[in-house]
């Protein structure tokens, strides 16, 4: 048998009060042709760690940690609706008990400070205009939601781009007029924001969708670029944005 621990937190800051008859609390579940066993300890604590054993070799560790960030979701969403309280969890690293392996975990989340300057945004720009503009607010609150649930990230991202259109909004409400506006605003085609689409109409039907690391990377550097974009459309004094440096996207 192998077997493979991971380093879980919660930002829990009390023992959640959650009997289990016989400890440590054990979820077992098919994967692929293997069968795995989830051993739970200390789940309540703010840390805790989580064993999984399996009768095959795993060689895939970021899958196992997705399968485990899942379930343990599952588990704290459960105690949370009952109890009124929301918990996030996340995986911060692993253990392989034959190999003697460490390792710490990351979501390989993006940063677009880069782009942020290169858009001649300073620092004070960035904060002023994104705490005083009601739709980079949201656009910015929706990113980070996708950026807390990478498995959502397409449905998130989609909807801090659909808050930046809002921005566009017409008297007549004409959804293709401000989606117009927009493109011409910040010197994006609706085609190239056309590319997560499929992913988030997907989630938001209720689909369940995996991203790969490539994809749901993407869906935040169109987000970021879109809300990046209209920040310095406001600034300009919503003047057309063109290149350089805003070049055209299509």
């Amino acid at each position: 048998m192998h077997s493979y621990v991971f380093l879980c937190s919660s930002n829990n800051r009390e023992f959640i009060k959650f009997e289990v008859a016989n400890p440590p609390l054990q979820i077992s579940f098919p994967l692929g042709n293997a069968q795995l066993v989830m051993k739970i300890f200390w789940f309540g604590s703010p840390s805790f760690s989580v064993e999984l054993i399996c009768d095959q070799e795993i060689e895939d560790i970021g899958q196992l940690a997705d399968i485990v960030s899942h379930t343990l979701a599952g588990l704290y969403d459960s105690v949370g609706l009952s109890t009124g309280v929301p918990c996030s969890i996340r995986v911060e690293g692993f253990f392989v008990a034959t190999s003697n392996t460490f390792a710490s975990l990351t979501q390989g989340l993006p940063g677009f400070s880069e782009a942020i300057q290169a858009a001649g945004l300073e620092l004070h720009d960035w904060i002023s205009l994104s705490t005083g503009n009601p739709q980079l607010r949201a656009g910015l609150r929706d990113i980070r939601l996708g950026m807390q649930t990478p498995g959502e990230a397409a449905v998130h991202c989609f909807r801090a781009i659909e808050r930046i259109r809002q921005g566009f909004s017409t008297e007549s409400g004409d959804r293709k007029k401000t989606w117009d506006h927009l493109r011409q605003a910040l010197n994006i085609e609706r085609r190239w924001l056309d590319t997560y689409t499929s992913h988030a109409t997907a989630v938001r039907h209720g689909e369940l969708v995996e991203l790969s690391l490539i994809e749901r990377n993407k869906c935040f550097e169109q987000a970021a670029i879109v809300v990046i974009r209209y920040a310095a459309y406001l600034k300009a004094g919503r003047k057309k944005l063109s290149a350089p440096p805003f070049e055209h996207l299509a």
